[in-house]
């Protein structure tokens, strides 16, 4: 399997709650990600593997800002 060098976003959110929460987990598990901001703040990560373990690391989180933005 080719390795994904294109950015792909892994969280969007405008709570600044979640994107905080969101960048001491990927750094806790040792995941490099950058951040795009544009209306929404948008965390962005490279490699096929990197990007799977990053959104079940982040699952959560888009559930919870889901609820808060009702």
């Amino acid at each position: 399997m080719a390795k994904n060098n294109q950015p792909k976003t892994v969280l969007a959110s405008r709570n600044t709650s979640i994107i905080s929460v969101a960048e001491s987990l990927l750094n806790d598990a040792g995941i490099l990600y950058s951040i795009s901001k544009n209306g929404l703040t948008e965390i962005q990560v490279t490699g096929d593997e990197n990007i799977l373990n990053a959104r079940k690391i982040l699952i959560d989180l888009e559930e919870l800002d889901f609820h808060d933005n009702k």
